[in-house]
């Protein structure tokens, strides 16, 4: 169930099976002359790797190139992980003597390592050709079998190197790693048992063992396995929080925080410790960070940095008068110094939230009277115009700052905001994106751009742009639950696990690390242990829509929709309140054709919840137009759910749509006008009426259609910008709207309507052949979807009198 790996030794795990050929040796040099290279070696089994790539560089630069000089060069590149410059040293070694064997074996388990599985292959044979008993190129070619999925010849080729040697360890380690692929965990945990006898510190073995153990759900042999590596390894802290992390998730409080003091007692210098500490204690116990924070104020004595750091944790979390209090004690311990001036920078930031702006203006005057040239108080002074609502000054100041200094990251972040208020998306994004070079953990600034990747589908961005963030901070909640939903997304769920064990340290809403739990559970088809977690989160969190889904959807993988009935049934028996349970308790039931029974539950609710029934009728209107096989049913329940919720706009929009679907454009047009009188920025029905216009046979409301419209010219949101296209090509405006369409089937290109609107453009610019090439596809990807679009008849019609 859990699994803790440590990052920095990850790559050698048995299971990844290159772990069970762990490279051995040195870093890299390069030898000029003969007297380089033995110098060069000397130095590299003394272990002075530094002073043997001197020697090797100058070896290597010398007209007499010797293949023992790249081979040592490719052994120092090996002890630094750097193992692409290893295989480029490992070829130049086989080029000038290509009976190197050893040289060969390595660069066999570099192609492996990069997944050149046939060279891999290569050099195992070539070895083998000339040393047929070799174990290593053995293994090598095994490692190479599992891979290309040929399980069986590679557990022969393993069985004779362990029947040889039975103390073989990577053979012993990838014999346990094909049990563990074929599921047969006790044979798998039995030879690393019999392996780490022989081993004892192997760390590699050690891990596996964890991971062994996490999938026969055995959290108390994990917590054992991780307490050996805490006393074979004593510094290694993330051992130590590895183990934490599995102390919290199994509520075993009072272990993880005497483990987390105890690192903090090691490490009483350093602030990061501490800020561990609070961390855990805001997400388990929250009522007694503050007498922690005090008392750690009192131990750091007139150490101002500190309890600055401190402090300023204390504020991001939201103790802000506990924050306050910190910062004044270092505001008058510093006076008129960087750190005091700071201290009092931050006190003014947090009137700023408050919207005491003239407190503001007052502590930013004083602060810059006495350095004016202090650009915190210059950025909380761009803060307070952004608060204001003044852009363009933000903007100049901020100018000025990072011409002075382009390092702050908090400079370039403002400007991001500063340019999204003004609506420029690409200047914002330049800045942000300039903010995380300098600091890849600014959350304001990474979050933006994370999410605009990930929104656009470009993964491997998004995960380079995280992984940054958790490098710079480890602990960090919201980078781990992003990481945790990325690896998930990606299935990646030794990663995903990894993440969700650390979360449960950090994060305050003990939900969250669960509800990932139970999502890697079920995405590795383990329903019924998934189960078990999502029913526990809804008894503390009734309401919890997607652990009420994702549990309907483990029971219905295991092919038990009943049981999910059950439970819901007795869920919503409970809290008979509860909407989100009606709500897919009824989905259940229309997706049973139960439809009555999905009638009677909503009818009941609408009695019961009258004035909570806005989504209770529109689910009714669903069913009911399934029950009379038509949407006039469906009409009805809309009129009597507006009789009870008067201009209500989901309910009205609902309406107006139902009218345009039946052709009665006139109602849907009042409904729609009448919403936008009511409020004049609902952006939504301005777009359908706008649309509906658009689409007149008269002239003067297809151009009322687009000067409605206009306002959606720079808005980011396809839909209403192809509304504001298809308006400029109803206009007569055909190139204006070519241009538009064009830039935005490059963001959708599998929009069945964009695509008609496109062919149009097309045609009426005159380019017949483009525009029948739209036309296809935009009827292709209606077919395709089974979904039509406005218009599709238009499209059909009009394809046909091109084509002939």
């Amino acid at each position: 169930m859990l699994i803790g790996k440590f990052r920095k030794y990850k790559s050698f795990l048995p299971y990844l099976v290159v772990n069970a050929l762990v490279l051995t040796a040195c870093n890299s040099p390069e030898e000029m002359a003969d007297n380089h290279l033995q110098k060069g070696k000397e130095f590299f089994e003394k272990g002075e790797y530094d002073k043997a790539i001197l020697e090797l560089k100058t070896s290597s630069q010398s007209g007499d190139q010797r293949s023992d000089t790249y081979y040592y060069m490719a052994l120092l590149d090996e002890k630094n992980n750097n193992f692409k410059s290893m295989r480029e040293n490992l070829f130049k070694t086989v080029e000038l003597d290509p009976n190197n064997l050893e040289a060969r074996q390595k660069l066999g388990k570099v192609h492996l390592l990069f997944g050149d599985l046939d060279k891999a292959l290569e050099q195992a044979n070539f070895v083998l050709s000339a040393r047929p008993e070799d174990a290593d190129s053995k293994l090598l070619k095994a490692s190479v079998y599992i891979r290309q999925g040929k399980k069986d010849q590679a557990t022969e080729i393993v069985d004779t190197v362990i029947a040889a040697n039975l103390e073989n360890i990577d053979a012993l380690s990838l014999k346990a790693a094909i049990f563990f692929e074929d599921n047969q965990l006790d044979k798998a945990l039995d030879l690393v048992n019999s392996a780490l006898i022989k081993d004892t510190k192997n760390l590699p073995l050690r891990l596996f063992k964890i991971k062994i153990n996490a999938k026969r759900n055995n959290i108390e042999a994990i917590i054992d396995d991780y307490k050996e590596l805490v006393r074979i390894y004593p510094d290694a802290e993330n051992f130590k929080l590895s183990l934490a992390s599995i102390y919290s998730m199994t509520d075993k409080l009072e272990l993880a925080e005497a483990l987390l003091r105890e690192m903090l007692d090691k490490n009483q210098d350093k602030v990061e410790p501490k800020i561990v500490l609070l961390e855990f204690l805001n997400a388990k116990v929250k009522d007694r960070v503050e007498g922690e924070f005090k008392s750690m104020l009192a131990k750091s004595g007139k150490n101002s940095t500190a309890i600055l750091e401190l402090s300023k944790w204390m504020l991001a979390s939201g103790y802000i008068d506990a924050a306050s209090g910190g910062l004044m004690q270092v505001a008058e311990m510093e006076g008129n110094s960087n750190t005091g001036l700071t201290a009092k920078t931050i006190l003014a930031e947090i009137a700023l939230n408050k919207k005491e702006y003239e407190k503001v203006e007052k502590s930013i005057a004083e602060v810059l009277a006495v350095n004016s040239d202090f650009v915190e108080a210059s950025l909380l002074k761009a803060r307070l115009l952004l608060a204001q609502n003044n852009p363009d000054q933000a903007i100049e100041l901020l100018n000025k700052t990072v011409w002075t200094k382009n390092d702050s990251d908090n400079a370039f972040m403002l400007l991001g905001q500063a340019y999204v208020l003004k609506k420029d998306q690409k200047q914002a994004d330049k800045n942000f994106k300039q903010a995380l070079e300098i600091n890849p953990a600014n959350i304001q600034a990474f979050s933006p751009i994370y999410g605009g990747y990930l929104q656009a589908n470009q993964k491997e961005t998004a995960r380079q742009y995280l992984d940054k963030a958790l490098k710079s901070k480890p602990n960090q909640a919201l980078f781990l639950t992003n990481k945790a939903e990325l690896d998930i997304l990606e299935k990646k769920w030794d990663d995903a696990q990894e993440t969700v064990q650390r979360l449960a340290l950090f994060s305050k809403n003990k939900a969250v690390p669960f509800y990932l739990q139970a999502n890697i559970l079920q995405g590795k088809g383990q329903y019924a242990d998934a189960i078990k977690l999502y029913e526990k989160l809804l008894v503390e969190f009734p309401e919890h829509l997607n652990s009420m889904a994702n549990l309907v959807r483990s029971y219905e993988a295991l092919k038990q929709r009943d049981k999910a009935l059950s439970f819901l049934e007795a869920h919503q028996a409970k809290h008979k309140d509860n909407l989100v349970v009606v709500g897919v308790l009824s989905d259940i039931y229309m997706a049973n054709k139960d439809y009555e029974k999905a009638k009677q539950l909503l009818l009941n609710q609408i009695k019961m919840s009258p004035d909570k029934s806005v989504p209770l009728y529109l689910a009714l209107a669903k069913v009911e137009a399934v029950l009379g096989k038509g949407i006039d049913n469906a009409r009805e329940v809309y009129v009597k759910g507006l009789q009870v919720n008067p201009d209500d706009p989901q309910l009205s929009m609902a309406l107006a749509g139902l009218y345009e679907q039946t052709g009665n454009k006139s109602e849907a047009r009042k409904i729609y006008e009448r919403l936008i009188a009511m409020n004049p920025d609902t952006n939504l029905a301005i777009n359908n009426l706008a649309a509906l216009l658009i689409e007149s046979n008269s002239s003067e409301d297809v151009l009322k259609g687009l000067e409605m419209a206009e306002r959606f010219k720079d808005m980011d949101n396809t839909y209403f910008q192809d509304t504001y296209a298809w308006g400029l090509v109803k206009n007569g405006k055909s190139k204006e709207g070519l241009a538009v369409l064009e830039s935005l089937v490059v963001k959708e290109p599998k929009m069945p309507e964009l695509r008609y609107h496109l062919g149009v453009a097309h045609f009426k610019s005159g380019n017949k052949a483009t525009a029948i090439v739209e036309l296809k596809q935009a009827i292709a990807l209606s077919e395709k979807q089974q979904k039509a679009f406005a218009g599709r008849d238009e499209a059909k019609k009009m394809l046909s009198e091109l084509e002939h």
